[in-house]
């Protein structure tokens, strides 16, 4: 599900008094120098100890009960997936259990805790903003590479290569982006062989760009980047009916994560 739809979802959820929802921002990026040896651990701990001297001076143990409820559903959470933090978390939970909702992400977050009647999403929303729904394109000669991101994350990866015997593009996936999938033969054979993708260039990329705009359409992609030698990038991105942005830099020998970093976080 996509992070458009989820918060749909809980910009429509709502607790009933005397339940309330935690929302977490918690910045864990150990590229910043604040946070490589795991200072978000004493700023979680600082907050829910804030919010427990706040519950216990105004003597509502019925609502400090429904906290150290959500507060040991959220550790537990975080002692499970510790290990595999990236640069940001997002946690909501209400203390009626109707609401849970874990969110890392591969940008930055500014850490803030809320105890409040209702989710928290200002933030959220900022952040698919920033970094929505994502498709990028990478094309060298006959060779396209097509990257989801959300949140900074990959979601999906495809490789396609034209196929000169079925005369269509072949689809390749869960290959790494390590290697050109049409790099193989000859200095003599390629030379031959580029000499015909010239020739018929417009003619595959416009089929090509059918594809795309599909993708785009069925997958919800919010922005576009088509990367590759000017040229190139430039032709494919012309024959879409989805606007884009135009990159001019070779990226095949560049790792998904590595691209993703350059152009999305």
């Amino acid at each position: 599900m996509l992070l458009k739809e989820k918060l749909d979802q809980l910009k429509h959820a709502h607790v009933q008094k005397p339940d309330k929802v935690f929302t977490l921002y918690l910045n864990t990026d150990r590229r910043d120098a604040d946070r490589q040896n795991g200072e978000w651990k004493i700023q979680l701990k600082n907050g829910f100890r804030n919010f427990e001297e706040y519950l216990k001076q105004s003597d509502n143990k019925e609502e400090l009960e429904k906290y150290e409820k959500v507060k040991e559903k959220v550790q537990d959470e975080l002692n499970r997936i510790e290990n595999d933090l990236k640069r940001g978390l997002v946690i909501i939970a209400s203390s009626d259990d109707q609401i849970w909702f874990v969110e890392r992400t591969q940008v930055p977050v500014e850490t803030n805790l809320y105890w409040e009647e209702e989710p928290q999403l200002e933030a959220l929303e900022k952040l698919k903003s920033d970094y929505p729904n994502t498709g990028i394109i990478l094309v060298h000669h006959d060779y396209v590479r097509i990257l989801e991101t959300e949140l900074g994350f990959l979601t999906k990866s495809e490789e396609y290569a034209w196929d000169p015997d079925e005369d269509n593009w072949k689809i390749y996936e869960g290959t790494t982006g390590n290697e050109n999938i049409s790099g193989n033969g000859s200095t003599a054979q390629r030379e031959l062989y580029e000499d015909r993708i010239k020739a018929n260039r417009e003619r595959w990329y416009k089929s090509m760009a059918a594809k795309l705009d599909k993708k785009a359409k069925n997958r919800q992609w919010e922005k576009i980047y088509v990367a590759g030698e000017k040229e190139e990038a430039s032709e494919l991105n012309e024959l879409m009916n989805k606007e884009s942005i135009v990159v001019g830099k070779n990226y095949s020998d560049k790792r998904d994560d590595e691209v993703i970093e350059s152009l999305v976080s």
